[in-house]
């Protein structure tokens, strides 16, 4: 079978298609013939060298999708989708090749509502989603909600995720077209910060008040924005750093008014927890409440272009590549 394998990490890291056995079925896991898996952030974190746990040669990416070729637990050509957590394409090969053993708590049947490239998406990108609303940010109905990185995957999933709790989601977007697509993934409201600045945007929508919660995919200089711009009390929930995994912190406006910067890792979710979100993520895809999209798919000969894509950083929602 073919894999796409990743010899170096660094600045021009070395990837090429191998050919390597086809996994055996054993107790416990399922055989999957891959159909499509995400290049997503983490994945190109990792091929810059930026993930210590990582190490070559590896498969990358932790979700993806694709049909049931032996299990214990599911038939034959049943659709599922894998869910990689932080160790498929982290610390174990991940899902960029055409066949893949993986542990059955970490692979759900998908809704027949959805497409297996939907599906692709769905896995990591609502399950980070999810948790990080409810578990981590606690989010009520009627809040006011900032998310940054809107036009991506995952807050592609945290405005519909919101909209779906009754919160009020506001995108916080880097240009006009992403403004755009953030419209359609339901946005309340839209910051472009190419053209407005953060904190005089959310004051006039919050009667000066500020946001409620904020939810920061990108981090960098942007999370001392997002600070600024909840209320007293108000809650920053960082899941992820696609802008920089360093940030200049004002500890005064953190101090004084009481605001509070939490963090979310899927690396440390157990499989219960896991399984809980996806069934509620399953209910509210079945009722049309959520959906992914997708950006662009290509073919695991073609996995320059995906990255290439990924690093320009104009991306919308998912990239995937295709088994």
């Amino acid at each position: 079978m073919k894999a796409l394998v990743c010899a170096s990490f660094g600045t021009a890291p070395s990837m090429a298609i191998e050919e390597r056995p086809t996994p055996l079925p054993r107790p416990g896991y399922t055989l999957i013939k891959m159909h499509a898996a995400t290049v997503n952030q983490l994945s190109g974190q990792i091929r810059r060298g930026l993930f210590n746990k990582a190490k070559v040669p590896l498969v990358l990416s932790n979700d993806g999708a694709g049909t049931v070729e032996d299990s214990d637990l599911f038939q034959s050509g049943t659709r599922v989708a894998i869910y990689g957590g932080g160790q498929l394409g982290i610390t174990e090969d991940g899902l960029q090749q055409e066949y893949v053993s993986v542990k059955n708590s970490h692979v759900f049947e998908l809704p027949d509502t959805i497409s297996l490239d939907e599906g692709a998406a769905l896995p990591i990108n609502y399950v980070t989603a999810y948790q990080a609303v409810t578990r981590v940010g606690r989010i009520e109905v009627g809040q006011t909600v900032l998310i940054s990185g809107a036009a991506g995957a995952v807050g592609h999933a945290l405005i519909q995720l919101s909209r779906v709790l009754r919160a009020k989601p506001v995108a916080v977007v880097s240009n006009s077209l992403k403004a755009e697509a953030a419209r359609k993934s339901g946005a309340a409201a839209v910051v472009d910060l190419s053209i407005e600045i953060l904190s005089d945007v959310v004051s006039s929508l919050t009667a000066g008040q500020g946001a409620d919660l904020a939810f920061d995919p990108v981090g960098g200089p942007l999370l001392r924005e997002l600070i600024k711009s909840v209320r007293e009390r108000g809650s920053v929930v960082s899941i992820g750093f696609a802008g920089g995994a360093e940030a200049c912190l004002d500890l005064a406006e953190i101090v004084v008014h009481e605001k509070r910067l939490l963090g979310y890792d899927a690396w440390l979710e157990t499989d219960e927890a896991v399984s809980d979100a996806f069934s509620i993520i399953r209910f509210f895809v079945e009722k049309d409440a959520v959906r992914p999209v997708i950006d662009s798919a290509w073919t695991l000969e073609e996995f320059e272009q995906a990255y290439k894509r990924l690093a320009s950083r104009q991306a919308m929602v998912a990239i995937l590549l295709k088994a």
